[in-house]
């Protein structure tokens, strides 16, 4: 909540500013415990997904 309040309506930046988080993410959860590999999926769902708007 307190990133969406961050960037308003900014949903580009933020999901840019996510994008990178999700990047830094996937190399932390590799290095640390590379088996099993994450979940593309349940790792876009957690960093990305949220970010879009709502359906009209």
């Amino acid at each position: 909540m307190l990133l969406r309040a961050q960037y308003g309506n900014d949903r580009v930046g933020l999901s840019i500013y996510m994008a990178g988080q999700l990047f830094d993410a996937t190399a932390d959860l590799l290095r640390l415990n590379p088996e099993p590999e994450p979940d593309p999926q349940e790792l876009f769902t957690r960093f990305l997904a949220w970010t879009a708007p709502p359906p009209p």
